[in-house]
């Protein structure tokens, strides 16, 4: 016999990208049907995790960049909540870290149900460095993970 499959709390992460929002797209649609609620997560890397990658020969890096990726964090979750219809209950939330880190674990310390995800982010260096951000979090997750194309 089949359990009936419910999903309270569905969160999805959002870096700016087509796919991102993709995903945003299809999580909206399952809340809808669910009348889920849905969780939109940021993450970035810290400023000082960016020299920890001495092949780039970055050398100064500005202040302004950590305050420049929150503001751009803080756009990317606004533009978010504005697709998805006002009858969703929706909540935002930025982390600073490693997104293949902080995804999985946010998502089993807020009581997620499923994890809806782009299946490629933002940068070929992010991809590079990380290895594939979905791949990790369809591996190392609690909960189901949907990664959409």
């Amino acid at each position: 016999m089949m359990t009936e499959i419910t999903y309270r709390k569905i969160l999805v992460p959002v870096d700016g990208s087509k796919n991102s929002f993709k995903a945003l797209n299809h999580a909206g649609q399952i809340a809808s049907r669910f009348g889920s609620e849905l969780g939109i997560l940021y993450v970035f890397l810290p400023r000082v995790a960016l020299p920890a990658y001495p092949d780039f020969n970055v050398g100064y890096i500005p202040e302004t960049v950590y305050s420049d990726l929150e503001e751009f964090g803080k756009n990317v979750l606004e533009n978010a909540v504005k697709l998805l219809p006002p009858s969703l209950i929706v909540h935002t939330r930025m982390e600073v870290g490693s997104p293949i880190e902080i995804i999985p674990q946010f998502a089993q310390n807020n009581g997620y149900d499923l994890i809806v995800i782009g299946s490629r982010g933002m940068g070929i260096i992010k991809g590079l460095v990380m290895g594939s951000v979905s791949n990790h979090v369809v591996h190392y997750a609690a909960c189901p993970v949907l990664v959409v194309k």
